[in-house]
Order: C-alpha cells, then structure tokens, then sequence
C-alpha cells in the first residue's frame, strides 16, 4: 500500500530544476514570441480545470465499480487502492486553490510564485492518482501522452503543433526519472507530474482559435468521442479486461463531462475533455490482446467505411468549410498510415484510429447539421 506523504521533498527538487530552465535554457520560455508561454499554459483556468476534471473522472470510474454488497461482481482495476479515494480527492481539491492562487499570481506578475504554485497543484494532482492507481497512474498517462505525440506528429490539430518538441522533452524528463530509482515513490510522483504538464500543454491549441472556430472544433471532438467509445466497445468486445473496462469508463465520463461543459459555453474546456476521451478509448484498443499488424487489418476496413460515409454525406458542403477539412485530415491519416505500417505498425494503428472516428464523426455532424446548422452534441452513455 503507498503511504499518503508530504510533497515538500518533490517541490525542492523539482523547482530547482524548473526554475533553472526557465531562467536559462527552456526553449519554450525563450523563444521569440513565447516567452512564458508554458506558464501561461499551466496558470491558464480552462487547462487547469480540465487537468483536474480528468483526475476526478479518474477516480469516479474507480468509484464507479466498486462492489457495492456481497457477492458483486466488476469490472474494477487490479490494483487500484479504494481505500484511498477519499483521500485522493481531498489532494485534487488542495490542487484547485493552488491552480487559483497561480493564476491570481501570474496575473499579477509574480512568474516565479505562479510557477511555484502550478508546480505544487500539478504534484498533488500526481500524488492523488498515485494513491490511488500506484504505477498505473504513471504507465497509463505514459501511453497517453505516446498517443498525443503520434496524434501532433501528423498534424492532426492544425496550428497546434509547435509545443510538440517540449511535450516529447516532459515525456523524456518522466522516463528517466522513473528509470532513476524505480523503486521511490517519490520519482513516481515527479515522473507523473512531468505527465500530467505534457497533456496540460497538449490542449493548448485553444487560444488559437476564436470562439465561433473554438466551438465548431469542440462540437466535433465530442461526436469523435462519441465514436471512439462505442468503436472501442466494437473491438473489444462484450469481455473487456480490467483495464480497458476502466479506461472506457473513464472516457464515458469525460465525453458527458464535456458535453455539459459545450452546453454550459464552456467550449474551449469541453475541447479538453472530449479529447481525452478519445485518447483514453484508444488506450483500451491498444489494450486488447492480438499483434498490432491484425490491429490494422480491422483499422483500414474501418477507416475505409468511414470516410466512404463521409465523402457521401459532405457532397453538397463547400469545400473549403469546416466538415470537409476535417474529412481531407482523415484521408491524410489513413494514406500516411499505409505507407508506415510495415515499419511502423503501432504508429499505423494511431493513425487510422484516428482516421476513423474523425470521419465517423464528420458524417454524424454532417446528419445532424444539415443545411442550416444543428442542435448541439449529446450521446448516449456506453
């Protein structure tokens, strides 16, 4: 069982080293043009919000299954320690005020205590989900952030890609400090929080789009969440193992959070979540057994499928609008997919994940828009 233990040891380490690379080398920070652009990232409310609603839902689909009399059976984890839910979610309410006195920092200037404190909320955040899930925490967030890495390589999110370099640098930060001693929970929390920075940046394409595009981009990515859940209930089956049944109950409860946040007007929050919902549905696909060579033969007929339904229901779209866009990106995917997939098989199964719920999704979006535009998202809980 992990110990409950106090962060002060990980935030001497950690910042020093942090704060040494924002004042001397961090690329990101002195870039022309983007100097404090990562603090911004990790002060910025909606980012912060969607960090901490990601480890909740983390924690709900735990919740979610635990046995409730004698003699239930669930789905559950193997290892999660349920004892210490409480607990955990007392860590990630310690990370909202940290995340606010942050901003409330940066907003006044003081870069150093704003930094300090995203540092400190983003470590509880780590500790919660270490309580909670052990090295799970770390191994899964690891394969999310392999997935986003493979997903911005192709440009799949457009303007989106130039903090790519610094989401490949946090992803190494957090193997070597796990290879460090990986037997200290310490380096498990730091290693996670290197993580959990890496998918705060992943979001970051939000401020680059006004809020009629942002919303256009949100409304989307919840249908694409949508479709990755019940394409990912089609793969594995009516039998998912304990992972995969949690890592889509996980993406079930981001997709609705994110369908109240889009209706409540909170576009660019509802992007967040609904994007991870989609990555946590291809975690579980990545999860089923088989090689992943058989994994793209059942990918291609899929894509295949989709973007056939697509070109269908786009005919009469202008070109240059948002849905046919989207469509040219799925069709990119999969052409790039088949040329990689001999050398490159797990990268193939990415893309022509992805290939497939984008086109999927425009094809739902196309039906319900119709000429004149449409009612906003919803879906039904898988």
């Amino acid at each position: 069982m992990l110990k409950h233990r106090s962060i002060t040891l990980l935030l001497a380490i950690m910042m020093a080293g942090w704060l040494a690379a924002c004042d001397e080398s961090s690329e990101i920070l002195n870039a022309p043009g983007t100097e404090g652009a990562e603090l911004d990232l990790a002060v910025d409310t909606d980012l912060t919000e969607a960090l901490l609603a990601d480890a909740r839902a983390a924690l709900d689909a735990v919740d979610a299954a635990v046995p409730t009399g004698p003699g239930d059976v669930t789905d559950q984890l193997v290892t999660p320690n349920v004892d210490n839910l409480d607990a955990a979610r007392a860590l990630l309410e310690q990370a909202r005020e940290k995340f606010i006195e942050a901003n409330r920092a940066w907003r006044h200037g003081d870069t150093e205590l704003a930094a300090q404190l995203a540092l400190e909320a983003r470590l509880l955040i780590a500790q919660a989900l270490v309580l909670v899930f052990g090295e799970d925490a770390y191994n899964d967030l690891l394969m999310r952030v392999d997935n986003i890495i493979a997903w911005l390589e192709e440009e799949v999110d457009g303007q989106a890609s130039e903090l790519l370099s610094r989401i490949r640098e946090l992803r190494d930060e957090a193997v070597a400090i796990r290879e460090e001693d990986p037997d200290s929970e310490d380096n498990l929390i730091r290693a996670t929080e290197r993580l959990l920075l890496a998918l705060q940046i992943a979001h970051r394409e939000r401020v680059q789009h006004r809020h009629q595009e942002m919303a256009q981009h949100a409304r989307h990515s919840i249908f694409m969440a949508s479709v990755a859940i019940d394409l990912a209930l089609d793969i594995v089956g009516d039998d998912p193992n304990e992972r995969q049944g949690y890592a889509l109950r996980h993406a079930a409860f981001l997709r609705n959070n994110a369908v109240q946040k889009f209706e409540a007007g909170r576009f660019s929050l509802a992007f967040a979540l609904a994007r991870e919902s989609v990555n946590l549905s291809l975690v579980a696909v990545l999860l089923e057994p088989g090689s992943d060579v058989d994994k793209i033969s059942y990918m291609v007929g899929v894509s295949d499928a989709a973007i056939a339904a697509a070109q269908e229901v786009i005919t009469s779209f202008d070109a240059a609008g948002f849905l046919p866009r989207l469509l040219q990106h799925a069709q990119m995917l999969q052409d790039h997919a088949l040329e990689i997939a001999n050398r490159e098989p797990r990268k193939a199964v990415h893309l022509l994940w992805h290939s497939s719920i984008t086109a999927w999704a425009v094809v739902l979006m196309a039906e319900e828009m119709g000429p004149g535009g449409g009612p906003g998202p919803g879906g039904q809980q898988p």
